[in-house]
């Protein structure tokens, strides 16, 4: 990344914040920030970002909880609007409800406009699935873009990016969208230079994964007769791809999925016993996938499960960096 020219403190309130992804990315990017508010509603993710982050002072910083409860007029001034609005209603891997999602997710984002309409930040940055861009949803995604247009925004600018094409082995493309108040140049660019650094799977994986972890043998003949698999023999760690029926031999995982989902299996080398090895992702492995350096974030004693939706659910820390790094270089 390049090293941006000197600039003044932005303010940054971060929507649905989950475990603090653009406060990550901001910091991976250089960007000179200070976080004023964030919101999240739930009480896991809550407590992962008060684990991660406080003010200069060690001071919590004030989470304002539910969105839709929000009343602009109290928030904090700020210069930037984050936020990865919940993205289920729009995946191939939910029910697509779109904006009739039965949880009330598929509407959060009318709440990012509504908040933005009061207090006008200079700059927002969002995040979804690629789903929002597609023609089922185009109802909803133009909405969004025109709502913006009629605040000040101009043109939202937005691309699909993919986590593996940005130095990271998991297959996960999202839709990435910016704007800037009065509008943003026609040349601007949404999509940084790739990144090859040959990392494969195998470069992200546990020294010594926790045992609960491991399929028994029984289970592992019941994977092999269900999904027509021959054999768990591989040389290097390796993804099965449930979705597709096969081993993944490029040395990528596929999308990092909430435990519910129950879809994320690694394979080990066969051992010396010719045993096949089929396991769970650990969390450090997910959080990995996810951009996180070892010890880069505290997981505050929380469970496996809770931890691996928070991986599930937040942003690739190492794209967003980048992502941002290449926005704000074009800015200043």
């Amino acid at each position: 990344m390049n090293k941006l020219k000197r600039h003044k403190q932005i303010r940054v309130f971060e929507g649905f914040a989950g475990y603090g992804g653009a406060t990550y990315g901001l910091q991976r990017a250089g960007i000179n920030h200070k976080v004023v508010g964030y919101s999240e509603f739930d009480k896991f993710a809550s407590a992962l970002y008060d684990a991660n982050h406080t003010d200069k002072k060690g001071k919590p910083i004030h989470n304002w909880g539910d969105i839709t409860q929000i009343n602009p007029e109290d928030l904090p001034e700020f210069d930037l609007f984050t936020g990865g609005f919940p993205c289920q209603p729009f995946s191939t891997v939910g029910m697509q409800q779109g904006e009739n999602d039965q949880y009330g997710r598929g509407t959060l984002l009318y709440d990012i406009l509504r908040i933005c309409a009061v207090k006008k930040p200079k700059y927002i940055f969002m995040e979804n699935v690629k789903g929002l861009a597609t023609k089922r949803f185009e109802n909803t995604f133009n909405t969004l873009k025109n709502s913006l247009k009629e605040m000040g925004y101009g043109d939202l600018k937005y691309a699909i990016l993919n986590t593996k094409d940005y130095g990271i082995p998991q297959n996960r493309e999202r839709l990435w969208m910016f704007a800037r108040l009065g509008g943003l140049p026609d040349d601007f660019s949404m999509t940084p230079p790739t990144i090859e650094n040959g990392l494969r799977l195998k470069d992200f994986v546990d020294d010594n994964p926790e045992d609960f972890l491991y399929l028994s043998q029984k289970q592992i003949q019941r994977i092999k007769d269900f999904y027509g698999i021959p054999s768990f023999v591989v040389s290097e760690a390796s993804c099965f791809d449930l979705y597709n029926r096969k081993i993944r031999d490029d040395g990528i995982s596929i999308t990092i999925l909430a435990p519910e989902h129950n879809k994320l299996r690694l394979v080990e080398p066969t051992g010396p016993d010719g045993i096949e090895i089929v396991r769970k992702y650990s969390v450090t492995e997910q959080f990995r996938l996810m951009g996180f350096k070892n010890g880069e974030i505290d997981f505050a004693n929380q469970s496996y499960t809770q931890l691996s939706k928070r991986a599930a659910n937040g942003w690739d820390v190492n794209l967003v960096g980048i992502l941002l790094n290449h926005i704000w270089g074009q800015l200043l």
